[in-house]
Formats: C-alpha cells, structure tokens, sequence
C-alpha cells in the first residue's frame, strides 16, 4: 500500500519533505561563499495555490483513486450482483493489472515531483523506496482480489474459482504435485443475446403529405445486433398490390449524433445524466409519453417526415439501437426477416406494423362537381351571386378513412358562421385487393356539401378551416382555398307617382323613381307606355343610381313590368303613373257697363279662365289720343272681374294681350277691346270642401252646397270644366241654402272607367230684378280615379319548406290602403287579413293551395288577377333511415338482428339516409346491463353503423333521425347483435416435477382454457437439441386440463411443451393475450443407474470402491457388503465406499429421490487399472437463442468402455461458478461429442475406464 493510503515512510534530514519549525529560527543572511544553492520556486504560483493547499490537493485526488480501486477489490465479496462501471475495467485481477497499477502510480509520484511543492518532492533514492512499498501493496490488492488467479501464477493451486474454501485447496494440491495431467482442456460456448427487430415501437402511426419529396422514416429498433439485410412485406394502400422488398442495412437511416429535436426522456429523478447539456424540452415529445402513460397513443397524430427521424423510445436499453426505414409511398409495412453479418437471424416482435397512410388534404370543386384548381398563394376572385339564392358548394377533402369537416362562412365586417360535417366516408366497393385493407387507413377524396343560403348583400368567404381523418391528423387549408361570394341585392323598382302627373303642350315631363338595390352594374327597367288613343308600346331605360326619373313627351298611362341586371329584380307597388296633358290657359270675355245715377261710370269685365289657377290677365288702358299704360289682374279662380273706372272722363280702349295661368306664361290673346258697362250685383257663398275625389264607385254626379242671396228668381251659371273641355250651365235656383248635384260628363263617367281632373266654378248669377253678378268663389276641384282595387301573388312558384316554418308570401295589391284580402286554403273556409303595404305578406304556416277570393281597398271592392291568384306550398320531407340491402341484418318480429361475430372483429351495418344531408342519427347502446346514448354523422346519404367488438350481447335502439331540414324526428327501430369471446389457453402452473426417461409425457402442470366448451386444444412437443414440434391435437370438455400426453419420452434432458392453437364451439380464432404463459419445460432424466468406476474386483491403488450415480439427484443406493445389507442416499454422482478389508460388495438397487425410477442392480464388482485421462477440445463457440446446439469432442486414454463428468460453469459477478454437473457412461470410442446450447465453461471433472477412476476417490476425499 503506497504512503498516501496509510503506510509510515520515514525521510532522512535531507529529504525535502521537512517539517516546518516549532520555534521560529532566525534566518542568516546569504552568503556568497555558500556552496547550497536555492530551494527553486513551486511550479504553481502559491498566489493561486498556498504550498499547504497543493499537498491538500494531491492526497484528495490520490486518496479518492485508492479508495476507488480497494472498492472494485471488495465489492464482489460484499454484494453478488454488481453493475459494471468505468473503473470495473481497472480492478486487480492478474500480475498484469497490479503491474499497471505500479507503475501509473509510481509515474504519478514522479510527475508531482517536477512541481516542486514543499514536503511532496521525492529524491530519486526514495522514489526507488516508494516503489517497492507500491509493488507490495498491489501484490497485496491481488491476492485478496482474485486469489485463486494469484496462486495460480504462482504454481501453488490449480484452477480457479475455488470457491468459499480457497485457502485449503493448496494442501490438497500438494499430494498430485508430481502427477502427470489427465484432465486436459476447457471448451467455451458463448450465448449471444437474443436479437430481436422491433418495427414501430412506438406503435405511432405516419402521414405523408400528397406533395412531399422528402421521404418518411419508420423506427426500427434492433437489440444486440446490427442488421446487414433486411426484408419487409408492402401493402400498397393505392391499389392494394402486396410485394416484399429487401434492402441492405447500411441503406438504413441513423439519426443524428447530436442530442435528438424529438428524443423521448422520461428518466426519474436522481437519474445519473450522462453530460452536463441541458435536455430539449419539446411539446411532441411530452405529448407521446402522456399519451404512452395513459395508453392513448391511438389518439396521437401521426407522425409526418419532418419528425419521423426525431423520434425515439423512451426506454431504450443500451444494447438496443434505432435504425430508420424510408418509406416514400403510402403503405403497410410489416418485418419478414432481418439477418445480421454472421447470416443469424433477428427475431421479429409479432403484431408489430407501420401504417403510413396519405395525409389529409383538400380540394375545390364547383356546383357541378369540376375540380378547381387553387394556386399556392393566389386569392381567388370573387363569384357573383344574388341575394335570395342559395346553392350547395362542394370541396374536394381527401383523407384516410371517415373524415370530419369543419367549415365557416366570413362576410367582410367580420361576422362569422360555421359549422362541422362528420361522417364522411365512401361506401363504394373495393376491389379485391383493397378489400383486405381496414377501411380507416385508405385514403379517398371525398366530395364535401355545404349548404349556402345568400341572405344579405356583401362579400362573404366559405371556406373549409380543418380536415380530420380516422387516424386524429389534421389538415387546416389556406386562404386560397376560400370560395368568395359578392353577393349583390336585388333590384326593386316602383313610381314615386302619387298623383298623375301634368305635361304641356310642346313639353316633357318626368316620372319619378325609387329604385333600390342598385350596384355598380346599370340595370335594365322595362315599362309599358298606354296612349289615350292607341296601342301599347314597350320601353326601356338603363337605371344605374337611385333617383333616377323617366322623361316623357306623351299624356297616357306608363306601367312599370320588369327591371334586371346582375340579379333579376322586382317590381313594387305603385307600378303605374298616368300623365295628363295641359291644354294651354283660354279666356272669355264679358262686359258689363256701370250705371249710376243712369250714367256709365265705367265697366267691369268678367272674365271666364280655362286653365290652372292663379291666373294673370296683362292689359293696356289707353284714353283717346293718350298714352298706353299696361296693367295686370291676377285671378285665383277660373273665374274673375276687374271694374274699369278711370279716373278721368274719356274715351277708353282696354285691349287684352296675354294670359299667364299656373302651367303656361304669356299665352297672347286674341280678343277685341270692351267698353265699360255696369250691372246690378247678387251674391251667392259656396259651401262644402273645395277638392273632391272620385273612385270607381263614386258615382257620375259631384255635390255643390252653397247659400244664395238676392231677389228671387234666381238664374245661376256654372262652368264645367275638363280635359280641356267646358260647358256652361244655368239653372234657377232658390235664394237659400241648399245643394245640387252636377252630372259628370260621359267621358268621365265610371261605366267608361274615366278618371282626370274635373272643376266647376260658379261664374255669375242673376236676381228676379234682371240684375246680374258675376261671382269670384273658389273653384271645386275634383280628382277623378276610377281604377279598380286589385290584389295578386308576386309569386305563384311551389314552395316547399320545412314543417313548422311558415311562408311569407309577398302580395302586390293597387289601390287605397288598407287593403281587405279574404282567401282559403284547398277550398276551406275562408280567411280574412287586414293589409296596409301594397307590397305587404300573407304568413302562411299550413301545406295545401292557398288562392285569393275577394280584395276591397279603403274606398271600393276590387278584382283578384286570375294568372296570379293562388300557388302551393308544400312541406320537405322528414329524414328517416333504413338498412341497405347488402347489410346482413334478418328482420324478427319487430327487431332487427345481425348474426354473431368474434371479439376484436370490425363487423359494420351499412345504412341509407333518406332528407337533406348532413345526417345524424342518434341512438341508445345497451350492454352488459350498461346504457349510454351515442350519434352518428355522416354527410352523404350512404353511412356505416361500426359495431361493437366485445363479447356479450349488444342492443341498439333508434331514437331519433335529424337532417338539415328538422333538427328532430323520432324513430323506434331496433338491432341486435351478439359478440362471441375468443377462446384462449394458457398455463396456470409451470410443470415441477421431472419424469424418468422411457415412460409418458405427463406432469403437474396446469392449463387454464377460456371460451364456450368443448375444446379443441393443440399442443406441440419440441425434445433436446431439436427445432421440430411434434405435435397433439386433445378435445376436451373441462376449463382445466393437467399435462398427459400420450408420447413415451426416449430422449432425456428438457422438453418443451408449447399452446400452439386452441378452438371453442364458437368457431373463433383463438385470443393470445400477453399475460399468457404459452410454453412449459419438463427435465426427463435417467433412470436411476450405478456405474462402477471399475469393471473388476480389484481395486484401483487398492483403497476405495468408487461407482457413479446417474440420473438426477439425490439417489437411494441399497448395497450389501461384509454379508451386510445397507441403504445410503446420496446427493453426488459419485458413490464411493473404502474397501477397509476383503469382501464381497454388491449393489442391490438404485433409485432417484423419493424411490422414484428404482432399478434393480446384479453382481457388481471392481478390478484395478492404470487411471484414464481425458482431453476436452479447446476452442469457444457462439450461439444466439435459437440455434443448433454446439458441439465439441472429448477424447480419452485408456480402456473402453469409459465413462466421464463435465461441468458447465458461470460467471457471477466477478467469480466463476458451476451451475451443471453431467456424467456420461459407456462410451466405447476414444473420443465422444457433447451438444449443448447452454452457455458457459466445459471441463471435464473425472474419467472412468474399463477398470479405473481418474481422480480416485480416497478417504478424506482427495
């Protein structure tokens, strides 16, 4: 043991090790003449490291190496298991080791003395001390490390692994010193670890978008080995074409070597961490063990080619290694075979698959079902649509197995709309091929319908936001996959025409319009022109803004019949406007001379207006030889006077020039001049509202109340006036209050339907006296409108809606409101609404044929249009479901049943839905006295009911059905079905009890059968040494069978007997379950047998009786000896009994434990020999589980027949030991090979001849 780990080294004085001084000492100056030269400095400054801190230092990490290497010495005698670390490949173990221990220590000691630290810096005198007391200390460490290797090489004992009695082996030893060798050589066989293949360990499944061209890597992990060849069955999941490539190893992928994006660490805390690097925390990465932890890993994405090589297993062991697969197609993978460089096969991990399916993605197809194409960035344009429409838009999504949809509708202020389609699946039929493939992992493009119903004017994007396969992937497409709709309104036209409106001779007039839903686009406005005298005549305008106004030169009447442009528009209610012609403004004349005091005082001129109110007469007063002067009168009537009195006595001449009323300026007049007249005035006072107006069933007369004054009689004239017609009238009349009724003239009369403008005016009146007075009272105006009420449906198409909705059906009605409309339904008894719009609604809620009877508006009653008086209204069907004729579903009574299935089998029940898709049918599971209520959804009208897989009886009941239409509808159907459990066998108790050799397979173990009895159970036998199954098919009644087999066992060592296959009255295919224990092993051993080592009497060195035991221990020997009968039970093949004197030694009987395999023995006797010897070929041999067992050969020297023992010995821990001890007999060659596949060290222990045991067994033992 060095210095540093305790031992005393005592230095001389002059040694730099020194202590330093008690007492202080004082220093003498230096002297020149001294011949001691100076201590160099330290080589490490001491203002990092203090001289007393540098020594600290080394003996730490001296001391910690020490430390370090006496534990790997002792940790075997401590503890039996012990995990290699990086210092197990440093222990003492052999002169070699403790050599290199020397001499890395001595070097150490010499490098510390070039740093020249005070007290550490050996002479070179004392560096040789140091070494020998190192040399012994290693010496020392190997002898307690491995001390049978230490007297080994010493030539004191023999082999090692000498076990707990070492330290006595050497005396034993001493007494064959001088005996040649006779048993020669050792053969190794080495059992290589199991190689397994494990494809997708993590049982993920993988996408590969329809546009990558970067292959996808499929994890393969392969422990104890590297593969030089794999082969791998394919499954195209395009057209279902099965193939089996091969490729090299050295073509498959190996991840990175710096630390993974993706790696999968789930070490607990207090771990040992390998570097210092902090670990990568990724979110994939936490989700996969979540997932793992709570077996969901079903519900994971999957994985795509941009993660597939960063993926790795979580507890991946450090023989194990992960290699990657490129997989450029989508497909099915599954392991066939993989063969490392030595041509062994890998062990391929059953039930493992990769499922590499085409990941989601979407299309756009139109109405009609035309692929459009979408760029990658390219916004596509807006489509043109008109408010009220609606239309089903369908998008191409293409995924594996039932796809789920969600979409929205965006406008353009940001409102939003959206919804999710489920159930989108195909239910066509695969080929053959693809048949063989579940249907959640083929990809087909599958047409999306989405309902868009354009509401409202604007902009509106639809679009799908997410497709979601079977397999959980997700595919969100982007903006260019929008469909934009500019959605424009619809145009609506009507008359801003309350009354008919005027024109002049010679003029035009316009017709204003209110138009709304007018966009950037001129529309087209189609309207009808009716003159007073002629035939219709159609017209067009171009409308492009709201106040737009049409410009006529023609009286009659215009009607309003269609306006279009982008989108087809209506026509609202008043759709007609009448035009009535002016006639210029006329006058008539009258002269009345004024007498007072029987002079002329001057004249008064009355005037006779024909034309509209105020008027203006414009007139020039000139006196005899005078100047003219001009002069106006301004009239508010159609009829008025002016008194001429000049001031100044003469002759005047008053000449009329132009007329101006409302409508015309300065008509010229054509009248001769008056002279003045006076007349004596009466008076009469007109009653009663001015402005009248007449309907169509008015009547043809107009009612004018006024009070007349004067002396009677009484003459009164009144002027009629009309559509540039008059007529006078005088009637008498009393001078009171009173009423008289006008007629209409004909052209106006309401049997010729006339309608205009009529006026009367009241012009002079004249008493009993002969006096007349022309009269200034207001006009009675009357408007004249003699069209009918008339009430129709804007639209009489069918209309079909959802029941419970109701209909508004849009009326267009002319006359004054309100409007009385009475109407039934299929001929009921009618109904009466009160109506204010012209373009008011009938709600309608009731299926049938609604028709319109009778229409009266607020004055008269009205007629119905005949084209547009009635139209149906019809209710959309409810959905409803059945089965398809392929489902194989049996209708019993009032249940539907399907027949059984298998556990784990996928069995669906094909459905057709009958409504507007989408669909969703709900329904309540009953199980196993369970209940729980489910839906399916599906989008097309072709849907598949996934049934249950768990065995026992399963029930669905149908409750309701909803489509687009009807949110609910009930159903009652119901379906059956049962689910039968696999039969399954495993072992419930391993065999324990050996047999002997040559009698029936039978044991104690126990197989536990599941499933509906009777049984059909097979089962395979696999004897030593060989890779054949014999195998027995055994029909049994019971769910619990003990082994008894109907094979007599000739070969002994360990049988294997595995479940191959079991079958139920189900008919199922058999259940393997994990926690199955398949297999069991039996030992078949010998039968109890007693070999002499000898065939003679006499002995060998004349000192012991030596036979060997076969079969398996302990064994039961009877023997009789000196005439003495004895039973002895032994542990050990080897029965030895001293011969102490002459006699006669016979072996009766030999037998295993507890009597069992008992054999009778004769005479046996023993003779003497020169000792054999034995020779075990050299070499090792290395085999994988699996394999043919190894052979090597065993010659002998000496007298056949021979008979040997061999060990079979292990390494535990750090020792050496024997696990299996065989004896073979009655070998008649020199040479004899032993096949074995279990590993570990073959030496033979002894070796018996014809005549001799080698070695002998003497009285003590030795």
């Amino acid at each position: 043991m060095s210095s540093a780990a305790g031992s005393s080294v005592t230095f001389k004085s002059d040694s730099p090790f020194k202590r330093p001084s008690s007492t202080p000492r004082a220093v003498a100056p230096p002297s020149s003449s001294s011949h001691n030269p100076a201590q160099a400095p330290t080589l490490i400054p001491t203002s990092w490291l203090a001289p007393y801190e540098q020594r600290r230092l080394f003996f730490a990490i001296f001391g910690l190496i020490e430390v370090i290497k006496i534990w790997d010495i002792i940790a075997p005698y401590l503890t039996s298991n012990i995990e290699p670390t990086w210092s197990s490949a440093f222990r003492v173990r052999g002169w070699w080791t403790a050599g290199g221990w020397t001499v890395s220590e001595v070097l150490i000691f010499a490098a510390v003395s070039l740093l020249r630290i005070p007290m550490l810096s050996p002479s070179p005198k004392q560096l040789v001390q140091l070494s020998g007391l190192i040399l012994l200390w290693n010496t020392v460490c190997w002898f307690v490390a491995e001390p049978g290797s230490f007297f080994t090489s010493i030539h004191l004992i023999g082999p090692a692994a000498l076990g707990g009695e070492w330290y006595w082996s050497w005396w034993y030893s001493l007494r064959r010193w001088r005996e040649p060798p006779h048993l020669e050589g050792r053969h190794m066989i080495r059992l290589r670890p199991f190689s397994t293949a494990t494809l997708n360990p993590l049982s993920l499944s993988y996408c590969i978008p329809p546009d990558s061209t970067q292959p996808l890597y499929v994890p393969i992990v392969f422990n104890n080995s590297v593969p030089d060849e794999i082969s791998y069955y394919s499954r195209s999941l395009s057209d279902g074409t099965h193939s089996t490539k091969t490729v090299a190893g050295s073509s498959l992928k190996r991840s990175s070597s710096h630390r993974p994006h993706l790696r999968i660490a789930n070490s607990p805390a207090g771990s040992p961490v390998e570097d210092d690097e902090d670990p990568v925390v990724d979110p994939l990465s936490a989700v996969v063990l979540r997932a793992k932890a709570n077996n969901e890993i079903a519900k994971l994405p999957s994985v795509k080619p941009a993660d597939s090589l960063t993926l790795i297993p979580p507890d991946l062991l450090s023989t194990q290694s992960v290699l990657y697969l490129p997989v450029d197609k989508p497909s099915i993978i599954h392991l066939k075979h993989a063969i490392d460089k030595l041509g062994d096969r890998f062990h391929i991990t059953p039930q493992k698959e990769a499922v590499i399916v085409e990941c989601p993605s979407a299309d756009e197809t139109d109405q009609s079902g035309r692929l459009i194409k979408i760029g990658k960035s390219k916004t596509p344009s807006p489509e043109q649509r008109c408010v009220g429409e609606d239309e089903i838009i369908y998008f191409n999504a293409r995924g594996a197995g039932t796809l789920k949809a969600n979409w929205r509708k965006r406008s353009g202020e940001g409102q939003m709309i959206s919804g999710t389609i489920e159930g989108i699946q195909d239910d066509s039929i695969a080929s053959d091929e693809m048949s063989l493939i579940p249907r959640e992992r083929i990809t087909k493009t599958h047409s999306v319908p989405i309902r868009v119903v354009h509401d409202r004017p604007g902009q509106f994007a639809v679009s799908l936001t997410s497709i979601t396969d079977s397999l959980h992937n997700n595919y969100v497409p982007g903006p260019a996959s929008e469909r934009i709709f500019n959605v424009l309104p619809r145009p609506m036209a009507k008359f801003d025409c309350k009354q008919s409106r005027e024109l002049l001779v010679g003029q035009t007039t316009t017709l204003p319009l209110l138009l709304a839903g007018i966009g950037e686009q001129p529309s087209d406005l189609l309207y009808t022109f009716h003159p007073v005298d002629g035939s219709p005549e159609e017209k067009s305008i171009k409308v492009a803004r709201r106040g737009e106004v049409i410009v006529v030169s023609q009286p009659g009447s215009y009607v309003l019949q269609s306006i279009s442009g982008p989108c087809k528009g209506d026509i609202m209610e008043p759709s007609s406007c009448r035009v009535q012609l002016i006639p210029p403004p006329a006058v008539e004349l009258s002269m009345t001379t004024l007498h007072e005091c029987a002079m002329d005082v001057g004249v008064t001129v009355g005037f006779e207006f024909t034309g509209s109110a105020p008027f203006m007469v414009e007139y020039t007063e000139k006196r005899q030889n005078g100047k003219s002067i001009n002069k106006s009168a301004r009239f508010n009537g159609h009829t008025g006077e002016i008194v001429l009195q000049p001031d100044q006595e003469g002759q005047y001449t008053y000449t009329f020039n132009h007329l101006t009323d409302a409508k015309y300026k300065q008509v010229k007049l054509d009248k001769p001049p008056i002279e003045q007249t006076v007349h004596p005035l009466a008076n009469v006072e007109l009653l009663g509202p001015k402005k009248r107006k007449l309907f169509a069933c008015s009547g043809n007369e107009v009612e004018l109340e006024f009070e007349a004054k004067g002396a009677d009689p009484l003459h009164l004239t009144y002027l009629e006036s009309w559509a540039g017609k008059s007529r006078n009238t005088t009637i008498h009349i009393p001078a009171r209050r009173q009423k008289i009724m006008v007629t209409l003239p004909p052209e106006l009369s309401a049997e010729r339907g006339g309608s205009g403008r009529y006026s009367v005016s009241l012009l002079s009146i004249t008493d009993g006296n002969g006096c007349s007075r022309k009269l200034s009272v207001p006009t009675v105006d009357v408007d004249i409108d003699r069209q009918k009420p008339t009430a129709r449906f804007a639209n009489i198409d069918d209309v079909i809606m959802t029941e419970g909705e109701s209909h508004r059906a849009a009326l267009r009605l002319t006359g004054m409101a309100p409007w009385s409309i009475l109407y039934d339904t299929d001929g009921g008894s009618p109904q009466r609404v009160s109506v204010h719009d012209p373009n008011g609604f009938l709600n309608l809620a009731r299926k049938g044929r609604y028709r319109l009877l009778e229409v009266r508006d607020e004055n008269c009653q009205g007629d119905i249009s005949q084209t547009a008086s009635s139209f149906n209204i019809d209710f959309k069907p409810r959905p409803s479901f059945s089965f398809q004729p392929s489902a194989n579903v049996i209708l019993d009574g009032q249940i539907w049943r399907h027949p059984g299935t298998c556990a784990g089998e996928e069995e669906d029940v094909p459905l057709l839905f009958s409504g507007q898709a989408p669909f969703e049918l709900a329904y309540r599971y009953t199980s196993e006295g369970k209940t729980s209520r489910h839906s399916l959804k599906s989008a097309p009208s072709r849907a598949s009911l996934q049934l249950s897989s768990e065995p026992g009886h399963h029930r669905y009941d149908f409750l309701e059905a909803k489509d687009l239409n009807y949110p609910s509808t009930r159903l009652s159907l119901v379906l059956e079905h049962d689910v039968y459990g696999r039969p399954s066998a495993s072992f419930t108790k391993p065999n324990s009890r050996p047999m002997c050799l040559d009698g029936l397979l039978q044991g104690d173990a126990k197989i536990r059968l599941l499933g509906k009895a009777p049984f059909t159970l097979e089962l395979g036998v696999r004897r030593p040494a060989s890779s054949r199954l014999e195998t027995f098919t055994l029909p049994l009644t019971s769910n619990e069978w003990t082994m008894d087999l109907p094979l007599t066992v000739k070969d002994a060592g360990r049988h294997e007997i595995h479940i191959l296959s079991v079958s139920d009255a189900s008919g199922c295919e058999q259940d393997v379950k994990d926690s199955d224990v398949r297999s069991t092993t039996m030992d078949v051993v010998e039968s109890a047998r007693i070999v002499p080592v000898t065939q003679v009497q006499d002995l060998c060195a004349g000192d012991t009786l030596d036979f060997l035991l076969q079969g398996k221990a302990p064994w039961t020997v009877e023997y009789e000896w000196l005439g003495k009968k004895h039973k002895v039970t032994s542990s050990s093949s080897q029965f030895s009994r001293y011969a102490e004197e002459p006699g006669t030694f016979i072996v009766k009987s030999v037998a295993l434990k507890d009597n069992q395999c008992k054999r009778e023995i004769s005479d046996l006797k023993r003779r003497v020999h020169p000792l054999p010897s034995v020779k075990v070929q050299e070499g090792v041999a290395h085999l994988r589980e699996g394999d043919d067992p190894a052979s090597f050969s065993v010659t002998f020297e000496g007298t056949p027949p021979f008979s040997f023992t061999y060990t079979r010995s292990e390494m535990v821990g750090s020792r050496s030991k024997i696990v299996e001890t065989q004896t073979v007999s009655d070998i008649m060659k020199f040479s004899y090979t032993i096949s074995s596949t279990s590993p570990g060290d073959y030496e033979v222990v002894s070796v018996t001849d014809k005549y001799c045991r080698y070695p002998r067994v003497t009285r003590d033992g030795s």
